[in-house]
């Protein structure tokens, strides 16, 4: 059995108290289960912990997937008992469940909201930069269409939402939309290059010919760095330099976003789907559900370098199948 964060907070992010105690107390039970750790302890760790090892090990001069994925390997997997992944004391996990359960709205907005798109990404820059900004008296209807977008994509995303709920969702994504809106005065092209460079590009980065689609995977590669330069204490222009190609971790979550299926149903555990499927670099058997299987098959696929990065990925409907 091999254990992660995401793996834990999907265990406690049950209604049931019990149920979660249950869990947690099966997990002490065991006398031996491989773990990821954290950067700089032993305690559980995530998706920021692999891709913070993985651009450490880059940086290293391990430049090839492989290379970095061994690394990873060496530095981050570790076997014991239950207690050694997640300590002796249960009153800890009774503590943390409530601050996991108030997380599942945010995860229900990232997942729902992941495909929704306000301009055609495959336009170059210098087309986006040859329009016109609208003016500031249509920001109130700019605002207005991005919140029924978004409600309409958060409600057909899980049909068990309630309006309320898609509502205040969509209504908190539409203010966050309104805080990027340019301010008044400002160009078209100076727009553009102030909002990618406040997301860590270069401003010589920003070229005409590259495409939206190519600059948002860059910019959200380095916003993610600047997670990573907090974790190492390493300096985020040092970190730049690291190429998100050569990352397993990204890798697979680049290619799950351009090759995997369209999904009308994105409820927010599909977040963790997408981290844990990263982990199919990094062990010998991974069970994922049907649509993931699918997923990651397409994605090798398209992308057969990742081939020889995979174990064995084998589908499973429900937690009884694994026993077979």
């Amino acid at each position: 059995m091999f254990l992660s964060w995401h793996h834990l907070e999907e265990l406690l992010s049950v209604e049931s108290a019990i149920n979660a105690r249950a869990r947690m107390s099966f997990l002490q039970s065991l006398h031996l289960i491989a773990w990821m750790r954290s950067i700089g302890d032993q305690i559980l760790g995530s998706i920021t912990d692999i891709l913070a090892a993985e651009a450490l090990a880059y940086d290293a001069g391990c430049t090839t997937l492989i290379q970095v994925r061994d690394h990873v390997r060496e530095q981050l997997l570790l076997t014991g008992s239950g207690p050694n992944a997640i300590g002796h004391e249960g009153w800890v996990w009774d503590v943390v469940r409530p601050i996991l359960m108030q997380r599942r709205p945010s995860l229900g907005i990232v997942a729902a909201l992941r495909d929704l798109n306000a301009a055609d990404v495959r336009q170059t820059i210098g087309q986006l930069a040859n329009q016109r900004l609208r003016p500031s008296s249509d920001r109130q209807k700019i605002e207005a269409a991005i919140r029924a977008s978004a409600v309409r994509e958060v409600a057909l995303s899980d049909p068990k939402r309630s309006r309320d709920e898609a509502e205040r969702m969509g209504s908190d994504f539409a203010g966050r939309a309104r805080a990027l809106f340019p301010r008044d005065g400002q160009t078209v092209r100076n727009f553009i290059v102030a909002t990618y460079v406040g997301q860590g590009l270069d401003p010589d980065e920003v070229r005409d010919e590259a495409t939206i689609d190519e600059l948002n995977s860059l910019a959200t590669f380095r916003s993610q760095l600047r997670v990573v330069a907090e974790k190492t204490s390493l300096p985020f222009e040092r970190l730049k330099r690291v190429q998100m190609e050569a990352l397993p971790s990204w890798r697979i979550a680049s290619g799950l976003s351009r090759f995997g299926q369209r999904r009308t149903r994105r409820p927010g555990s599909d977040v963790h789907d997408q981290h844990l499927a990263a982990l199919a670099a990094y062990v010998d058997c991974i069970y994922v559900d049907k649509r993931t299987h699918e997923d990651l098959r397409r994605v090798v696929r398209k992308d057969p370098e990742l081939s020889v990065l995979f174990g064995s990925v084998r589908k499973a409907s429900n937690y009884e199948n694994l026993l077979g």
